[in-house]
């Protein structure tokens, strides 16, 4: 299984895992600044690609995630962390260039290319005792429409399946540009 960690940064990259980061460190493989396309990798190279705490740092996240497509193999599996929109997680890093939630996500599933294996959102201890957290996973779109900011979240986990057609239009680019 081939798998790539983008955004390995500081923290260690995943066993087994080719490494790619903007800054050189012992672990990355790969130097590259992810705003820069493509990146260095053919298509259908990965079995699994892991993005945590990346995909906010990215200037156009439609072009990233339209790389992570180009990238995978058909059925690999890719898993977005970042912050939620409502958590000051989200807006308290200036490099901090875009802020998602749920429905952001949903939104690439609805293109056909991506689809949604399984999604989380994670919330502080006391969040977790009173049951928010469990009511926020079971009806998201619910809890952002109306109670994310009275209860915010601080991630969202994102666990996605790559689809791709024969003779089909495979870029996400293409389905949002006009």
């Amino acid at each position: 299984m081939k798998i790539l960690d983008l955004g390995c940064g500081a923290r260690t990259k995943m066993e087994g895992a080719t490494g790619l980061d903007i800054r050189p460190a012992p672990h990355v493989d790969v130097v590259h600044d992810l705003n820069s396309y493509p990146y260095p990798f053919p298509e259908d190279e990965f079995d699994r690609i892991e993005a945590s705490h990346i995909i906010e740092h990215i200037h156009r996240p439609l072009y990233f995630m339209n790389e992570i497509h180009r990238m995978a193999k058909p059925g690999a599996t890719v898993r977005i962390i970042t912050p939620h929109y409502s958590s000051q997680l989200s807006y308290g890093d200036l490099e901090h260039f875009h802020h998602f939630g749920y429905i952001s996500f949903l939104t690439l599933q609805n293109t056909g290319l991506f689809h949604i294996k399984k999604h989380k959102l994670y919330f502080t201890d006391l969040y977790k005792v009173l049951g928010i957290q469990w009511l926020a996973n079971l009806k998201p779109r619910r809890w952002e429409k109306y109670f994310c900011f009275r209860f915010p979240a601080l991630y969202v986990e994102i666990l996605f399946e790559i689809i791709k057609k024969e003779n089909s239009q495979n870029r996400l680019i293409d389905k949002y540009m006009y």
